[in-house]
């Protein structure tokens, strides 16, 4: 089975969560709907949704809640995205010009609020004090790692294990909910939740740490997004930790200095992707990624003997061999 197999299973009810996405941006203040339609129209994979679906398919749920929650993850998703490019100073977001850019930083904020806040409103709808508990959750740790990333901007001092709590909060911990909410639809119980939710985790994390790996090996024009982005944002991710840690000392100094200073030239990013890809700490940085995908799948154990886990282990098999 391949992920465009998986994607084309739940080709009509994705359309009907792009539809719920679509009425959620009705707004009698015309710059609303402008701007968010600008991010939600821009290609997103709507990866999120499709675990909420696949979970809840899953689970054994048939109602059609699970598309309303669907929009309620990339609404979620999609608030995070606005305030995450004004906070980097984020140019191109899937090959377009952020929304700040086209607007302003103000505008860019307030829309993103008004999708959290549309979001909740769409999920207090369904009347599932679990959906909520879920949700909140969620968005709770979401805005944690985003202090976390703003306090180690252009630290060359983080860990690995900083790194990895860094972006389970912000990354995984709304992968991870997406999957809980399918349990929390069909009313399964604790052990089906917690299943589903190391399932989404450990996706969450082999998504993230494969995301960092494909800023200094993808093709810009697919990646949708300026190679090297990471770095000029003052991100420190899992491959140049793992460099600045065993790296050859001139080279590492070298690195650490551009790393200080901010500013690349188009030369000097072709260098460090080098230095990155020599030293093997791009080829660490996938086989870490694999690992989180192997625990993944792991935790399906729980729904042995039923064909839909075979659709959520080509998910995380995907999420690390895509190329964007």
């Amino acid at each position: 089975m391949s992920i465009q197999e998986v994607w084309e299973a739940f080709r009509s009810e994705l359309q009907e969560v792009e539809e719920e996405l679509q009425g959620s941006l009705r707004s009698h203040t015309a710059l609303i709907p402008d701007v968010a339609r600008h991010l939600l129209g821009s290609g997103g994979k709507r990866l999120r949704p499709l675990l909420v679906l696949l979970s809840a398919r899953l689970c054994g749920y048939r109602g059609r809640e699970d598309r309303v929650l669907g929009a309620v993850v990339e609404l979620i998703h999609s608030a995070s995205l606005l305030h995450d490019d004004v906070v980097d100073h984020a140019e191109v977001r899937r090959g377009r010009p952020v929304a700040n850019l086209l607007w302003n930083n103000q505008t860019a904020i307030l829309v993103g609020d008004y999708l959290y806040s549309k979001a909740l409103r769409l999920a207090v709808g369904l009347g599932s004090v679990r959906v909520m508990e879920t949700l909140s959750e969620a968005s709770l740790r979401m805005a944690e790692g985003e202090v976390l990333d703003l306090v180690h901007s252009g630290d060359l001092g983080l860990s690995e294990t900083e790194y990895l709590d860094l972006i389970e909060a912000k990354t995984a911990a709304l992968i991870a909910a997406s999957c809980r909410l399918g349990a929390v639809l069909a009313g399964r119980g604790v052990e089906q939740e917690e299943a589903l939710y190391r399932y989404g985790m450990g996706v969450g994390m082999a998504f993230q740490i494969a995301d960092d790996v494909l800023d200094y090996t993808a093709e810009e024009k697919r990646l949708g997004k300026a190679l090297g982005k990471d770095l000029r944002e003052g991100k420190v991710t899992l491959p140049v930790i793992r460099f600045l840690e065993k790296g050859r000392s001139e080279e590492t100094q070298r690195v650490r200095r551009l790393l200080a200073a901010r500013q690349f030239t188009a030369e000097d990013l072709a260098d460090i992707c080098g230095m990155l890809r020599d030293s093997g700490a791009l080829a660490y940085a996938v086989s870490r990624a694999r690992e989180y995908a192997r625990d993944a799948v792991a935790a399906l154990e729980a729904f042995e003997g039923d064909p839909l886990r075979q659709s959520l282990a080509v998910v995380a098999e995907y999420v690390i061999d895509r190329d964007s």
